[in-house]
């Protein structure tokens, strides 16, 4: 009997983790209006984003490319842009800010679970430079956690260059604290609290109610 009682909650939950991957593919329905007016859609990126993600990275200046990716990136290799949206929206999940004006990715930011760490997923954030320092960042970052909470991560980390004090003042403010530092870098991380609506529905099938 327990042993039926475990698999019927492991399946719930993997409804429920398999249900949130698939809403998580809907785009956000409100938009982030820049301060110029300007109006960016906010949904995930597919497969067919190749040309879209590629001109992000071209927009990226030289020292963007180094402070995301922690290492001289003059281009993107075929491998890479494979990695980068081919996507399952669960382990892996990427969101891109789009420029209404033109259709344009203008900032990505994407979680990836750790294989050998269960509920664990690192963070990474970009945003082309000329649009610094107006929000997108953060409110692509905010989402990205949302979705990642939604599908069963637990715990988020990030890293960057010690000297990149943007990246550092946009982790702090969705509440990452320091956990280790060593060759210029800062790791960072955020306990994410369990989705508790998602939780009550699992514990309704072992329970009748939630409180």
């Amino acid at each position: 009997m327990h042993s039926q009682l475990n698999y019927i909650i492991a399946q719930q939950r993997a409804a429920d983790l398999r249900a949130a991957a698939a809403s998580s593919r809907e785009p956000s329905a409100d938009p982030l209006v820049l301060a110029d007016g300007r109006r960016l859609t906010i949904r995930p990126i597919e497969r067919e984003d190749r040309a879209r993600f590629s001109d992000l990275f071209r927009r990226l200046t030289p020292d963007s490319r180094y402070r995301r990716y922690l290492t001289p990136k003059p281009r993107l290799t075929r491998t890479d842009l494979d990695h980068l949206v081919d996507i399952d929206h669960f382990r892996h999940e990427a969101l891109a800010a789009i420029d209404e004006t033109d259709g344009s990715f203008v900032a990505a930011a994407r979680y990836v679970q750790a294989p050998e760490q269960p509920g664990v997923a690192e963070v990474a954030v970009e945003v082309v430079d000329d649009l610094h320092g107006q929000g997108i960042g953060t409110a692509l970052a905010s989402h990205t956690l949302e979705r990642a909470r939604a599908n069963g991560v637990t715990r988020v980390v990030a890293t960057t260059l010690r000297e990149n004090a943007a990246a550092r003042a946009l982790l702090r403010r969705l509440d990452f604290r320091a956990r280790s530092s060593g060759d210029g870098q800062i790791e960072l991380e955020l306990e994410l609290r369990p989705n508790l609506a998602s939780q009550c529905t699992i514990d309704q099938s072992v329970a009748q109610g939630c409180h």
